[in-house]
Formats: structure tokens, sequence, C-alpha cells
């Protein structure tokens, strides 16, 4: 190889690399407060097809969890608390799971007896609904309002606030 030809393999090179960050990066984008919500279509436990477009709610805050996810039990049953509270109000939660062991998650929502639109989605993390929403890890939630996103993993104060608001 001569020295004439390595810079211009190197820039090749370096392009090359630079291109895939430069996808890699578009790939992995997030969410952003006030995108529209990717829709979701996924079965519940009676396996019908549920769209989060067909919540009836002014405010849908959705969760992607598994029963198998200690923190997100904890959050479960801090949503069912809020759930509660403001049972009156135009507000739902739309309970994604990840659990690839149907079983498992119909014992635990049974068992914590979550008054949420429950929906399954066994690819795990690797599903397209977490790439849509740029999900990494779990408890992850998503609070919406007229199809866009309000807060990203709001926090409980949070989620009443907008509630009440």
């Amino acid at each position: 190889m001569s020295f004439k030809l390595m810079p211009t393999k190197f820039i090749q090179i370096l392009a090359l690399a630079l291109c895939c960050a430069l996808i890699s990066l578009h790939s992995n984008a997030q969410l952003q407060i006030g995108d529209t919500a990717p829709d979701i279509k996924l079965p519940d436990s009676l396996g019908k097809w549920t769209k989060l477009s067909e919540v009836k709610a002014d405010i849908i805050l959705v969760d992607f969890w598994a029963a198998w996810c200690p923190p997100c039990i904890i959050t479960a049953q801090e949503l069912k608390k809020i759930k509660e509270e403001y049972k009156d109000a135009s507000f739902e939660i739309f309970a994604l799971s990840l659990d690839r062991d149907y079983w498992k998650w119909v014992k635990m929502v049974r068992k914590l007896d979550l008054p949420f639109v429950h929906v399954n989605d066994a690819y795990g993390l690797k599903s397209p609904r977490c790439k849509a929403y740029g999900v990494r890890s779990i408890p992850s939630k998503f609070l919406i309002k007229d199809g866009k996103i309000l807060a990203i993993n709001p926090s409980f104060d949070q989620i009443r606030k907008y509630i009440s608001n």
C-alpha cells in the first residue's frame, strides 16, 4: 500500500464510521414532550386487541412494566392509589406488560387487583413499542394528553398535578 492511498482509506473509514454513528443516534432517538405519542395495539389477557388511541380518557398514563420487576410492582401499587384517588377524573392507565410468561403476568395483575387497561408485549424490551417510545428499562411511564406526550417518567406528584389541572 502506498503512502498516497493511506489518507484516502483513512478518510473513507472515518466517513463510514461517522455515518454509522449518525444512523445509530437517529434510530435511538427519544420521544420529547410535545411529540405525538406512537399508537400501540396489543392483546389484553383475553386475547382482545386493544389500541392506545381508542382509550377514552383526557389523560392517559402508559406504564411499561413487568410482573418480574420489583420496582414495577411498587410503581403499579402507587398508580393504583392515584387511579382510586382520581376515580371521577378522565384518567386512565394503559399498563403495557413486557412479560414473556403470560400466566405470571395475569397472576400478578389479579394479585395486585390493578384497575387499569392491561396489554401484553411478549417481545420485552426488544419490541417495536419499546423502540418507538425509547424504552430501555422499566418501569417507564409516559403521560399523554390529546395524543401528545405531556411528561416522560413523571413522579407520582407530577401525575397528580396533571390530573388535577
